[in-house]
């Protein structure tokens, strides 16, 4: 008998903890892998948005592209639409007057875009789709901050260094 209880004493505290493991994991993010990568994203555009002075934030290379403060400014607002995106309420693109913020509330601007997304990312489920997602902003991302990272040089502006 003595054996029974013992039996069912230790097979109690392992159904504990199991339980508690799994309750555990299911607290922890499934796009928990990219916490970092989300941070330095941000960390980095930040960077680039505070390495133009603010008087040469109307500067574009050539005609036929962006101002400095408009490449600011898509970058920003494209978060923002792919942030909706991923959540399942997409909005219109309809980014208006590309030209329209200081460099101030551009910095702003992308801080919370980026903390917004970054945030219903980590709290996401996990699936193929949605992943798919996720990279397609990033990608985004980093394609625009390449290109304001040539016009910092092309300003003689030395770009801070990607980590």
């Amino acid at each position: 008998m003595n054996n029974h209880k013992l039996l069912k004493k230790v097979f109690a505290v392992l159904l504990l903890t199991i339980a508690t493991s799994l309750s555990t994991q299911a607290q922890e993010s499934e796009y928990e892998f990219l916490r970092n990568t989300l941070s330095a994203a941000k960390g980095f555009t930040i960077q680039v948005f505070k390495a133009m002075p603010a008087e040469d934030y109307s500067f574009k290379p050539t005609e036929d592209v962006r101002t400095f403060a408009a490449q600011a400014y898509h970058i920003a607002y494209s978060i923002e639409w792919f942030h909706n995106q991923l959540k399942g309420s997409p909005i219109q693109w309809s980014p208006g007057d590309e030209n329209s913020m200081t460099k101030e509330e551009l910095i702003k601007y992308v801080e919370e875009q980026f903390d917004a997304m970054n945030s219903t990312i980590l709290e996401s489920e996990f699936s193929g789709q949605f992943t798919d997602g996720i990279l397609g902003a990033l990608r985004h991302n980093s394609h625009h901050r390449g290109q304001m990272v040539t016009y910092l040089r092309t300003k003689g502006i030395k770009p801070p260094s990607y980590n």
